[in-house]
């Protein structure tokens, strides 16, 4: 039986702490909860119902943290992982179950991340699993260590995991055998090396001390074509772009004059809105996002876009009117007084997309305490085996 390969750290002034308990669910960081002498305790890597052994390896306030030890009595839904470093590489959460308890997972901590944090209580309206659970990112940025080694962090460490011979499976094969083909003469020590596949198979790598990567690499995804520079963010998921754009900009359920895109990256949302709408301006503060943007605007001979380059606190102010606002945050969610801008502008829809529940879930709280209605929510697993999930939502006025 798999077990996990490395404690979280030690218990603080008590002896180290053991026993036996039942797992009651999983969380939204991936961990197990369960109870242990009256305080809430997380131990990875477990599943719902399981019975395990394990030690309690760190304290936070009332809090305790462990790992399993043994599984006493295993979910029927776990399954040996595939990867041979899972568990102590911190890249993946659920490679020990199958991919149905994960997704199944993903949906419950979803509702319960508006019922606990927003006080919202409804339905998913749709769930939509990955096609594939391996082999589904376009992009990784990891790192070299001082001997040359190439992987990921250790899980809560910053020592590298190096990859192990057949690679990350989060990666598709084309990536995987670029990167274990590097050799010491592209490799320098202690650095970071980015990789991404474009949309027609081909691997652009940034970082290597032998040769230089392009200036941009084009991706597609709903008929639409990106040109995409190095550090700008564009949805990893190459098996589920084209349906999380469809999903996304064919949520406002009647015509849109002028739309607002906050934190619109490379134009990912921007291009397909605009030919549902009269106007949509796009804000982004990235300068390679932007540049992307504004790239793929005249390469999709789209020409009722405005790309400008700001933060959504400065640039929000300054619009005028719009009649949807479309809102893809950083993880940690939108800040006060953006939320405060978009409530000012008095849009008739908000489509807030966001790879945080808990996050997505404040801001939601936010909202509806401002009069607006959460009417529909959809979750997409851009993610799989890790525990990120991408949360859409349609709130309306």
């Amino acid at each position: 039986m798999w077990r996990a390969g490395r404690s979280c750290g030690t218990v603080r002034g008590m002896e180290q702490a053991a026993g036996t308990v039942k797992i009651e669910r999983v969380v939204y960081n991936g961990m197990g909860l369960a109870h242990f002498e009256g305080s809430p305790l997380f131990i990875p890597f477990t599943a719902q119902d399981e019975t395990v052994e394990f030690t309690v390896t760190s304290r936070r306030k009332s809090v305790l943290f462990g790992e399993a030890t043994r599984i006493l009595e295993p979910s029927p839904h776990r399954r040996e992982p595939e990867c041979p470093v899972f568990g102590r590489c911190g890249g993946c959460h659920f490679l020990h179950i199958d991919y149905d308890e994960e997704v199944r997972i993903k949906r419950e901590t979803v509702i319960d991340a508006l019922s606990r944090i927003a006080k919202i209580r409804m339905e998913i309206a749709e769930v939509v699993p990955c096609p594939e659970r391996h082999g589904y990112r376009n992009h990784a940025l990891f790192r070299v260590g001082s001997r040359g080694e190439t992987g990921f962090s250790m899980r809560e460490s910053s020592e590298i995991v190096p990859f192990p011979a057949q690679g990350c499976l989060l990666l598709p094969e084309p990536m995987r055998s670029a990167i274990a083909a590097l050799g010491a003469a592209s490799l320098a020590p202690m650095t970071k090396v980015r990789a991404r596949l474009d949309s027609f198979g081909a691997v652009h790598l940034w970082g290597l001390r032998d040769r230089v990567g392009p200036p941009d690499v084009l991706m597609e995804a709903g008929g639409f074509r990106f040109p995409v520079q190095p550090e700008a963010f564009f949805q990893v998921n190459r098996l589920l772009n084209s349906r999380l754009m469809e999903l996304v900009t064919g949520l406002p359920d009647r015509a849109v004059l002028r739309a607002v895109d906050l934190y619109c990256g490379t134009g990912f949302f921007t291009l397909p809105l605009a030919r549902r709408c009269g106007e949509v301006v796009g804000i982004e503060i990235q300068r390679q996002a932007c540049r992307s943007a504004v790239a793929a605007a005249r390469l999709n001979e789209v020409s009722n876009v405005r790309i400008v380059r700001d933060s959504a606190v400065r640039a929000l102010p300054r619009v005028a009117e719009a009649d949807l606002v479309l809102t893809d945050p950083p993880r940690t969610g939108m800040p006060p007084e953006v939320l405060r801008a978009i409530v000012k502008l008095r849009p008739a829809r908000i489509i807030m997309v966001s790879c945080d529940p808990p996050t997505f879930a404040r801001d939601a709280k936010r909202l509806v305490e401002v009069s607006y209605h959460l009417t529909a929510i959809h979750v997409v697993d851009l993610f799989p085996g890790t525990f990120h999930v991408e949360t859409v939502g349609l709130f309306t006025r």
